[in-house]
């Protein structure tokens, strides 16, 4: 069934699948179903006439199972709504059953009493109203459980499928969320200050530094897609990261930089920690507190426990923001 976005924003219950507004196709295709199983019934009478002594249908029997048909396409769309308004939650499984009974009955007694008024007089040998509520109440609750069945295969199809988009679309912000944080874990600015310090190196001849330069933005780079998955890491490994990267650092900018990790006796470092939530504070540090003055400077990364919490502080002696 097609759908039509909600227009009534403060609805405390969603459409769940289904909804109010039905296309032209929605309508054709129970007009079409009802009119078969009109047409099947039909056919079965007739039938049942010639392999026996059943009587074969008349223009008025034929006539009286379309009219009822048609009064079914009517009510389809009623139950529909009805089974939109009322879902089968966990602990209301109860108070649906009793709505639902409640709903067919009045579908019962919609169609009987709108019978007897159309095809009272196409067939005045019909049994009374009293009677013909009784008798058709068996077929009319069963043909009210497989439309409400088939509304809730359809509601549960619709959910499945936006539940499947919905899926997809977190699996393309996760993709997104994972480049962005590997944007985070090799910045560019880092990555090319990094290779042209190597570069600048081996001009220099300083093939020792330049080697010790490499091999550490391997180790880097390693590290970095080992838990390229992660959503959290143990504190030692975000710890070895940084370690990592204050060693390329130090090479790079020599005597300018001075950098100390300072971890207490008692901290935890099985603990776990979001993935790089120091790198890229102490790589700030370094860029703003550093790199931006000819001095030397110096960054502190400290890490210890307080009042049962995990405390991490990176810190730098550089000029700060201005004003």
């Amino acid at each position: 069934m097609t759908s039509a976005p909600s227009t009534t924003p403060n609805d405390e219950r969603p459409a769940r699948g289904l909804r109010a507004r039905w296309s032209g196709r929605d309508v054709a295709l129970v007009a079409g179903g009802w009119a078969l199983v009109g047409l099947l019934s039909v056919a079965q009478r007739y039938a049942a006439s010639v392999a026996g002594d059943v009587p074969p249908p008349t223009l008025a029997s034929t006539a009286w199972a379309m009219e009822s048909m048609a009064v079914w396409a009517l009510l389809t769309p009623l139950i529909f709504a009805f089974a939109r308004r009322v879902p089968f939650e966990r602990g209301r499984v109860g108070r649906a059953l009793a709505l639902h009974a409640g709903f067919a009955v009045v579908v019962h007694l919609l169609d009987v009493g709108v019978d007897g008024v159309l095809t009272g007089a196409l067939d005045p040998s019909r049994p009374p109203l009293s009677v013909r509520v009784l008798v058709e109440g068996f077929v009319n609750v069963f043909s009210y459980v497989l439309v409400a069945g088939i509304a809730y295969a359809v509601q549960y199809a619709r959910e499945a499928e936006e539940r499947r988009v919905r899926a997809a679309e977190l699996e393309g912000q996760l993709l997104q969320a994972r480049l962005q944080a590997l944007e985070m874990q090799i910045h560019p600015h880092f990555l090319f200050n990094t290779l042209n310090a190597v570069a600048s190196l081996i001009r220099a001849r300083e093939d020792k530094a330049a080697i010790a330069m490499l091999v550490g933005l391997g180790d880097l780079l390693r590290l970095a897609l080992r838990n390229r998955e992660a959503q959290e890491v143990p504190l030692r490994e975000e710890l070895e990261f940084v370690d990592r990267y204050l060693a390329v650092e130090r090479i790079r900018f020599q005597d300018r930089l001075s950098a100390e990790v300072e971890v207490s006796p008692e901290t935890p470092l099985d603990a776990l920690v979001p993935h790089l939530v120091l790198q890229p504070l102490v790589e700030n540090a370094i860029r703003h507190g550093v790199e931006a003055r000819a001095a030397a400077g110096r960054v502190r990364v400290r890490v210890g426990r307080e009042n049962g919490s995990l405390r991490l502080v990176v810190s730098d002696d550089g000029p700060g923001p201005g004003p």
